[in-house]
């Protein structure tokens, strides 16, 4: 059980896979589940086992917890969704049920886990951290020999990427990384071996920390390191103590100071540091947007929220339309706060089991510093990564390796927490079938994440051929459109339960219809791809937008029967996402596509409505006016729209010219 514990912890902070739809937290997932999964059933088939890891205030509360995640579960707005969790981060039932085995397991060890001594399981949180920072610090220096599309970039200052190391954004290494140097400079505080090691490990974590540019990561490492330092000061109470930890709050700002300006990374640290005093500059806009569509999406479920993994979801049907006046286009798959996350997607519910978890986690501390000088000293490092996990879950998204961080800490002030004298739990006699369930449960949870990760990977190369027959359609867009087709249909075999598989399905079948014989044939196989995407998540608003296109193919070949299946799919995606320009002005072509001008016009002022100077929105009214021979208000519109903001769309602004020379 400890090599498993330790397995998920690395593998949680180092692993990632290229090449994916998204290459971090899908293939940290499934690590996590596979051994987390399995610990679990080893937990609940060793009565032995069981007995260690049950009674205890944090054990009762880390219970109430995963009973929320499972009524949430089951009264969600997207159930199978819930379960599996979006494919681009798998936040759903399966991942809580690993963490809550990964927790019961860290409980029942005893010996080098448990309340005899904290640092093996320091050692397994604090090095696979530290090769993370050393990544992340040679991406900020330009020596990251992966080419990556679209990474995070900082714009004032001295612009530059911000690192991410094996975490995917910098943000989530910002919370793996101070949460590491909080304990690890706890524990550098404490008497003990390894303390130049640890102070070490400390002093690199908090400058990755630094080169992420993480206003909640510094904020967490802040605090962590304040209650590492002053819990391991007071442990014991003399004043050679209290001196130690002086010194080494001192040695590592010094430390921090020296690897700044070495790195030349004076005036980007300086201009995020205004932006930290000014909460609304930057990013902070955007961000309270956000939580306001949080608390919007509470307030439609209070009790058990939306249901786990939905934020993305439902976001669209929630979104303020002056979120994207600050970040155009954006579809956010988490609140940017555990506790809004929480409330939106659990309710009250889940908020006050986080609650419990936060108070009963501070019994335990107390309980473990009063139970012996020992116990005491221990209780610096997992306090100070709990404080530091809270201090960046405010702001942010803690992702599979910052709450797999949070969980082990829990269990290790539990563990600590033990009465006085209380001996290790025997190793059960009989735990054959124990481990038998649990290989058999680990080995099926991989299998299915293998699958996911298979089609993860040919979900991604089916994009990047639909996009190169996009571009150049001339030279190689018929092969593309082949092998795109054939790349969505193996990731839609390799994860049928994910609707967004289908959806690619359907768009690539789309793409080949033009180039087909049997037009028919092949728009009537995307009909039957796009309604299994609906039916699948039948809230999604892009389903409905795929299902509206390929039925408005279906028309433009003949078959006129199907417009009115159209227009509703149209109205369904409206109702879903009625503040996503890019959905709704698609919606108001696929009108104009099925013979529905007045629709297309009155659907596209509500663009123009929420957001004035979009271009686009204007051409569909000048070419739905003109339609419908009206030339006055074409010409006005097409005047605001060759004036407006094309956001990149040239093939739109070719539609608008072309109409300007027929009307003149």
């Amino acid at each position: 059980m400890l090599g498993c514990v330790r397995a998920a912890l690395a593998l949680a902070i180092l692993l990632f896979l290229p090449g994916l739809r998204e290459c971090f937290e899908p293939p940290k997932v499934a690590a996590v589940r596979a051994c987390g999964l399995a610990l679990l059933i080893a937990a609940l088939a060793a009565p032995g086992i069981r007995r260690r890891a049950e009674g205890r205030p944090l054990d009762l509360a880390v219970g109430a917890w995963l009973l929320v995640e499972i009524l949430s579960t089951g009264f969600s707005t997207s159930p199978l969704l819930s379960v599996v969790g979006e494919p681009m981060q798998r936040e759903g039932l399966f991942t809580s049920l690993a963490l809550a085995g990964i927790y019961v397991a860290v409980r029942s060890i005893p010996g080098s886990a448990g309340a005899a001594g904290l640092e093996p399981t320091m050692g397994w949180i604090v090095v696979p951290a530290a090769a993370a920072s050393v990544y992340a610090l040679a991406q900020g220096a330009g020596f990251d020999p992966i080419h990556w599309v679209d990474p995070a970039i900082y714009m004032h200052g001295e612009a530059g990427m911000r690192p991410f190391g094996t975490l995917g954004h910098p943000n989530l290494m910002g919370v793996v990384t101070s949460c590491g140097a909080s304990a690890a400079l706890a524990r550098a505080a404490v008497e003990g071996r390894a303390r130049g090691g640890f102070a070490t490990a400390a002093v690199l974590l908090a400058a990755a920390t630094l080169a992420t540019l993480s206003r909640g990561a510094w904020l967490a490492l802040g605090a962590g390191a304040a209650v590492g330092l002053t819990l391991a000061a007071r442990a014991r109470a003399d004043t050679a103590a209290q001196h130690r930890a002086l010194v080494a709050a001192a040695l590592f700002v010094a430390a921090l100071g020296v690897v700044a300006l070495a790195a030349g990374w004076g005036a980007r640290l300086a201009a995020r540091a205004q932006e930290l005093l000014s909460p609304l500059a930057g990013s902070g806009s955007s961000r309270l947007e956000i939580w306001r569509t949080a608390w919007a999406a509470w307030l439609a479920r209070p009790l058990l929220g939306q249901g786990p993994d939905t934020f993305e979801l439902v976001f669209p049907r929630f979104q303020t339309p002056a979120y994207w006046r600050f970040e155009w286009g954006g579809l956010p798959f988490h609140a940017h706060s555990i506790y809004l996350h929480t409330l939106a997607t659990r309710g009250v519910a889940g908020l006050a089991s986080g609650a419990g978890l936060v108070v009963a986690a501070m019994i335990a501390a107390r309980a473990a510093w009063r139970r012996s000088p020992a116990a005491s000293e221990r209780v610096a490092p997992p306090a100070a990564l709990l404080v530091a996990g809270a201090v960046a879950g405010l702001f942010g998204a803690l992702g599979v390796a910052g709450a797999l961080l949070v969980v082990v800490g829990g269990a290790c002030l539990a563990n600590l927490a033990g009465e006085p004298g209380e001996d290790p739990a025997p190793r059960p006699r009989r735990a054959r079938p124990a481990v038998i369930a649990a290989c058999a449960v680990g080995a099926l949870t991989a299998g299915f994440d293998i699958a996911n990760l298979c089609g993860a990977r040919a979900f991604r190369t089916a994009e990047d051929w639909l996009e190169l027959a996009r571009t150049r359609a001339r030279e190689t867009g018929g092969q593309a459109r082949t092998w795109a087709l054939e790349s969505a249909t193996r990731a839609a075999r390799s994860s049928p339960w994910d609707d967004v598989t289908h959806r690619l399905r359907a768009e690539a079948l789309l793409g080949a219809a033009a180039l087909s014989p049997e037009l028919g044939v092949v728009l009537d196989d995307a009909i039957v791809s796009a309604r299994r995407a609906v039916s699948l998540v039948p809230l999604r608003a892009a389903n409905h937008e795929q299902l509206a296109r390929v039925l408005a193919a279906r028309a433009l070949g003949g078959d006129t029967a199907v417009a009115p299946a159209a227009h509703a799919a149209i109205d369904d995606m409206a109702a879903l996402a009625p503040a996503n320009a890019l959905l709704l002005v698609e919606g108001a072509r696929l009108e104009l596509l099925i013979g529905s001008a007045a629709d297309a016009r009155a659907l596209a002022r509500r663009v123009t409505a929420l957001y004035p100077d979009d271009a686009r929105a204007e051409g569909v009214i000048a070419e739905a006016s003109f339609a419908l021979g009206d030339s006055a208000e074409a010409e006005a519109a097409l005047r605001r729209a060759l004036a407006g903001n094309w956001r990149g769309d040239s093939a739109a602004f070719d539609v608008a010219r072309a109409l300007q020379a027929r009307l003149h």
